[in-house]
């Protein structure tokens, strides 16, 4: 996994979508192919982040229950799910839309941020100086923004469904 060089780092206000990954198949497609694909449904109202990091769930083992990767998000595009998964074309919803999230090189945070207590989550909308600043996972959401955010922090959402 590369590290990115200090001049290539985000700007600190940069805005990051924190989105979780729950298999290893997943965090392959991530790390080689360089996508992460949403549901449409499920994808968040306003996605302006230049930049996805990815919380690997306890499922994933050693690296898990922590953010611990990012990458560049290059484009967006809506796709059906057969079309980037055509050997699961008989899965239950290869018809449904899909947010396609094309990702530059996945580098590893200097500094995974874990989540101390075990929560059940999909997306926060943060800053990439708040992802490094970081402790715990609760400490990512900007006041004011996501279900996480402010008094919610305590509060688990959107859980996954191996999507």
């Amino acid at each position: 996994m590369r590290r990115a060089l200090a001049s290539s780092l985000p700007g600190e206000a940069t805005p990051v979508l924190v989105a979780v990954l729950n298999n290893h198949e997943d965090l392959r497609r991530a790390r080689e192919e360089h996508w992460y694909r949403i549901p449409l449904a499920r994808a968040p109202a306003h996605l302006a982040a230049h930049y996805l990091a990815l919380y690997l769930t306890a499922s994933l083992g050693a690296e898990g229950a922590a953010v611990r990767y990012w990458a560049e998000i290059e484009r967006c595009e809506v796709v059906r799910r057969r079309d980037l998964l055509p050997e699961e074309s008989d899965h239950p919803r290869a018809e449904g839309l899909y947010l396609c999230l094309r990702l530059g090189p996945l580098s590893e945070l200097e500094r995974p941020v874990p989540a101390r207590r075990w929560r059940r989550l999909a997306f926060i909308s943060t800053t990439w100086e708040r992802l490094q600043a970081a402790e715990d996972v609760r400490d990512l959401p900007q006041r004011g923004q996501g279900p996480l955010a402010a008094e919610g922090a305590e509060r688990a959402w959107m859980g996954g469904d191996g999507y």
